[in-house]
């Protein structure tokens, strides 16, 4: 998904019908089946392969299907929020780690700012959920957090998926 994401964003000549048609040439029946769900969801919107995996991660737990990149505005700020459930009034904020860990500058500085937007976004919304890469890849965080924010489940979990992402990818 991450991929098929980021080949959208980079490429603007593409679509979920290009890749989709693409992988249909590929020689392994296998190979086909396994990327025809992951490009036939995949989006431009998604900004990150964190927001990429938080998408598939959301889907398999059972929860609905957010809107990307809401924008909100308040007094001339314009605030875009990775992930929205309109139905619940929650706004989902997929943070890497990098924003807070002194590799892009002042953590103090972005920990405020985080703070004011939130403030800003409080105006439009009835809560922000933060998580990371972690709480993503290990799901159950992610899980517990989207619940404790109101995000109401909508559908079974996945297991199957969520157990083999997290042997993929998770942190050791």
């Amino acid at each position: 998904m991450a991929t098929a994401d980021a080949a959208l964003r980079l490429d603007p000549t593409l679509s979920t019908d290009i890749l989709t048609a693409i992988n249909e040439q590929r020689e392994s029946s296998r190979g086909r089946r396994r990327a025809r769900d992951p490009l036939r969801e995949a989006d431009a919107a998604a900004e990150s392969p964190l927001e990429s995996v938080s998408r598939c991660v959301i889907r398999w737990l059972g929860f609905a299907p957010p809107i990307l990149q809401k924008v909100f505005r308040t007094d001339g700020v314009l605030d875009r929020g990775d992930f929205w459930w309109p139905e619940s009034s929650v706004l989902g904020e997929a943070d890497g780690d990098l924003k807070y860990d002194g590799s892009l500058g002042d953590p103090l500085r972005a920990l405020r700012q985080r703070r004011d937007r939130d403030i800003r976004l409080s105006r439009h919304v009835r809560t922000v959920a933060h998580w990371a890469w972690t709480e993503a890849t290990t799901f159950a965080p992610l899980r517990a957090i989207l619940l404790g924010h109101g995000v109401p489940l909508v559908a079974g979990e996945d297991t199957a998926s969520l157990l083999t992402l997290r042997r993929a990818v998770a942190p050791r």
